[in-house]
């Protein structure tokens, strides 16, 4: 069995830090097998990356010899034996499990089992689209961060290596191996910076001053837009960019600033329990029946959902809210109180009693962004939700607290489309 150890770069370990915290007790690790099936492939070669004696270092046990298995999977277990953390790059689909089945087939205990699991893959696949990767291959994310490697094989391009450097135990061969098992831990801790996208969504309210201010739409209509200063909890490895229903982003570094358009005008505010109110549709509005008593029957109609409203002009700021409306979301308490164009449990349909439909009244579910898309791109389609909006006053703009849950909310909108 031979081994190595070496000392990481220094630039490499402070990254890891700034990305994951304390490095004490966590291990960064890869393997290298013969094959996909643990039941007839042999795991030839594992790497880690991890605190010892002081110093960040890459460790690397690979078997000479397939008997050597037995061995290497012991040696590697009994030294990163109580750490807590397990990173790794998609090995909770192969790694992870290969690597306990290997283990129990020697009867051995894999420490890697008792571990907190961090699937690097897992956490930053679901923005591929977001930040327009081909794919989320360890060596594409690399590419995306600038960074390049020296070893050109793949995974499966190693095995026949590994077999001739069995039989030919020769040393170019050997070098070939380590490097891009190295490599493949290396490039793990480079892009533990790219942690900072998916944690977008707790960037909290800026030290700069939330306001809103004057703009010019791209028809030339006057128009005002939410300025909001956001700061992250993790450096953004790279300047982003994202726009989404009327909604634009861009960040660098530590801070960035989101824009978002301000509806001025009318709005509804919706009852919940429209078998109480009364409308009515001169005045277009409803009130609940302890007063409605004293309206003219000719004048009142029963409310129905959809002209259960009261309605009010303002300055407003849109929420996205999930599609369904069994239950109010957290926004939707947290903004309370919160108007729409319409029903927000379904369209407004049909004629009153009165033969006069509840002002702004719409036929369809989604409205229009807000605000149009620069000419010539193309406006991003979002998942569905219900448009729904809330007061830009003076409590919401001087409230950290809440600047900071509506940049949260923005975030977790712009990620998801």
């Amino acid at each position: 069995m031979k081994t190595r150890t070496k000392s990481i770069p220094e630039q490499l370990k402070s990254q890891a830090e700034t990305y994951v915290g304390d490095l004490s007790d966590i291990v960064f690790f890869d393997i290298e097998t013969t094959g996909l099936s643990h039941k007839t492939a042999f795991l030839y070669l594992v790497g880690a990356a991890f605190m010892e004696s002081g110093r960040f270092v890459l460790c690397q046990y690979l078997a000479e010899d397939l008997s050597e298995e037995e061995a290497v999977l012991k040696a590697f277990s009994e030294r990163i034996h109580g750490k807590k953390r397990l990173i790794h790059f998609n090995g909770s689909t192969f790694d992870l499990p290969f690597l306990q089945a290997r283990c129990r087939k020697y009867g051995l205990e894999c420490a890697a089992s008792a571990m907190e699991q961090t699937d690097l893959y897992r956490r930053i696949s679901p923005l591929k689209n977001v930040l327009k990767l081909s794919n989320c291959k360890l060596k594409t994310l690399e590419e995306f961060l600038g960074s390049g490697r020296k070893d050109p094989f793949t995974g499966g391009e190693l095995i026949e290596l590994y077999h001739t450097y069995r039989r030919e135990k020769d040393e170019r061969l050997l070098e070939v191996l380590l490097l891009h098992n190295a490599e493949d831990i290396l490039g793990m801790l480079s892009v533990l910076s790219m942690l900072a996208y998916p944690a977008l969504s707790e960037a909290q309210a800026g030290a700069g001053k939330a306001e809103l201010s004057p703009c010019t739409d791209y028809a030339g209509k006057e128009q005002k837009e939410l300025l909001l200063p956001v700061r992250f909890p993790l450096p953004l490895p790279r300047p982003l960019a994202l726009h989404a229903d009327g909604i634009f982003f861009s960040g660098n570094g530590e801070i960035g600033l989101i824009k978002v358009p301000v509806f001025c005008g009318e709005l509804k505010y919706f009852y919940p329990d429209y078998k109480n109110y009364s409308y009515l549709p001169d005045e277009d509005y409803a009130i609940h029946k302890s007063v409605a008593i004293y309206v003219d029957k000719a004048h009142r109609v029963p409310a129905r959902p959809e002209t259960c409203y009261t309605r009010k002009t303002g300055e407003f700021l849109p929420l996205f809210l999930s599609g369904s409306t069994k239950a109010s979301s957290s926004e939707e308490t947290l903004f309370a109180p919160v108007f729409f164009r319409q029903a927000p449990d379904r369209p407004a349909s049909g004629k009153l009693p009165s033969g006069k439909q509840p002002s702004g009244a719409q036929t369809s579910g989604r409205q229009p962004s807000l605000r149009s898309t620069q000419k010539g791109q193309t406006a991003k389609q979002s998942a569905p939700f219900r448009e729904g909006f809330f007061e830009a006053n003076s409590a919401f703009l001087e409230n950290p607290s809440l600047l900071s849950a509506y940049a949260a909310h923005l975030f977790a909108h712009l990620l998801k489309t």
